[in-house]
């Protein structure tokens, strides 16, 4: 068995020490400028660059935008012509991500005191939301559902959706799941250009608020560079997968979860840890039979030369220090003892506990979206859910009726404030609250 399977085999001690590194992925400097450039093009551009970049990157025919745009007429006329079976497969996740989405609750906060008749904070739906469906290596109408559902669950306004142009078939399909998940409007058009179009608008495509879906590095980049113009869902990069086993685990099944990830693209991560000694050789056994038939052979074959990682430890705690400093995509647990987990204490954007479970689960038919950080991102990043498409307000209401001796306090203590940080103008316009309203 070649033990090339995996970039490093590593033990606890020198995981750490690599793992404290920083990805190098996040620090390309060609690819910071590359896509700075197709930014820069379409906010200057409009229209015409978008076109002649999408012809120049993603070898479209495209002559005007109209030609790459899609209504909801379009969208049910491919859901017609749709397979029944793809439909009754797409709609039974719709079902799935509409129940778990709708029973998340988010309330507004209302308070009174003796001053502020109300004050709090208000929740109002983003009204106008980007949606970025990833293409090439593979298509994805489940990426589409998992965000524009929820977005509609929320209430936001319009929903328009950027996909990658591909075959025609692949365009019915993503139109159709359009349809399903009560987008407004679509765009054949993919990579950084997408983003940009979204952000800034053209011509003829108006610009989002704020911007959610996983795409390949250049996207992923093109959102870090917009972020602040326009929101953005969180850092969604290249695919990633961290299995904790032990020696009681079927390593059939993990190395098929391995592999599911690595076909992702060749920049996706995967990484294992075994608790206990003897997994490595049995594992790259598994993985080189189950690789022989593939159809995505050599894109899992690079992704596991390039990102592929093999971590041995004594002990489940030491397994979940070594996770957390990754604080993975995707954390799947597959040990005997799993009762002793605290799920409150592994960082990751979904966690998979259990021998039957799957991170592939969370890509489909749990329930929550898979829209989820990775490169570390989930230390102060969470997965897209309902809350992302809200934003929050806070408010103050001061009526007739004001208990003085109280609202002095408010106002002689925030007076004092203002003086100590050098805004006398703050000081003063409180200060004359205090006399007009005779609280001297």
């Amino acid at each position: 068995m070649s033990n090339n399977i995996f970039l490093k085999k590593l033990d606890y001690k020198g995981a750490s020490k690599f793992l404290l590194k920083k990805d190098k992925r996040i620090f390309d400097k060609n690819l910071n400028k590359v896509v700075r450039k197709i930014l820069d093009d379409v906010r200057e551009g409009g229209d015409k660059k978008l076109i002649s970049l999408s012809k120049k990157l993603d070898k479209t025919n495209f002559s005007s935008i109209k030609q790459a745009t899609f209504f909801k007429k379009d969208f049910l006329k491919s859901y017609k012509n749709l397979n029944p079976k793809i439909k009754k497969d797409l709609n039974f996740l719709k079902k799935r991500i509409k129940s778990f989405h709708q029973k998340i609750k988010v309330d507004d906060l209302k308070l009174n005191d003796e001053v502020f008749e109300s004050f709090g904070q208000v929740y109002r739906p983003i009204e106008n939301i980007g949606i970025y469906a990833p293409g090439g290596k593979a298509i994805y109408p489940s990426s589409v559902l998992m965000t524009s559902l929820v977005a509609k669950i929320a209430g936001c306004k319009k929903v328009q959706l950027f996909f990658p142009s591909s075959s025609d078939l692949s365009t019915q399909l993503m139109l159709a799941t359009a349809y399903i998940a009560g987008v407004d409007v679509a765009y054949n058009f993919g990579g950084a250009q997408a983003i940009a179009a979204m952000a800034f608008g053209t011509e003829t495509i108006a610009s989002s608020d704020k911007i959610f879906g996983p795409g390949n590095k250049y996207v992923a980049e093109a959102k870090r560079q917009v972020y602040g113009e326009v929101g953005i869902d969180s850092f969604t990069g290249p695919s990633e997968v961290l299995i904790i086993s032990d020696n009681s685990s079927d390593l059939d099944m993990l190395a098929s979860d391995l592999l599911a990830q690595a076909e992702h693209g060749e920049d996706s991560k995967c990484i294992f840890i075994s608790i206990g000694k003897n997994l490595y050789d049995p594992l790259s056994k598994k993985i080189t039979d189950q690789l022989k038939n593939s159809p995505r052979k050599k894109i899992i074959q690079e992704a596991l030369k390039k990102f592929g990682l093999f971590i041995e430890v004594n002990s489940l705690k030491k397994a979940v220090e070594i996770s957390n400093l990754i604080a993975p995509e995707h954390l799947q647990i597959s040990v005997k003892n799993e009762a002793s987990l605290n799920v409150n204490k592994l960082i990751a954007g979904a966690i998979f506990i259990g021998k039957q479970n799957s991170a592939v689960l969370g890509d489909y038919c749990a329930g929550p979206s898979h829209v989820i950080p990775t490169s570390g991102a989930a230390r102060f990043s969470s997965p897209v859910s309902l809350e992302d498409f809200l934003v929050r307000s806070s408010f103050v209401k001061i009526g007739k009726k004001i208990n003085k001796n109280t609202f002095k306090k408010i106002l002689s203590h925030s007076m004092s404030l203002a003086s100590i940080e050098g805004l006398d103008e703050h000081a003063d316009a409180l200060n004359k609250r205090i006399k007009k309203l005779s609280l001297n």
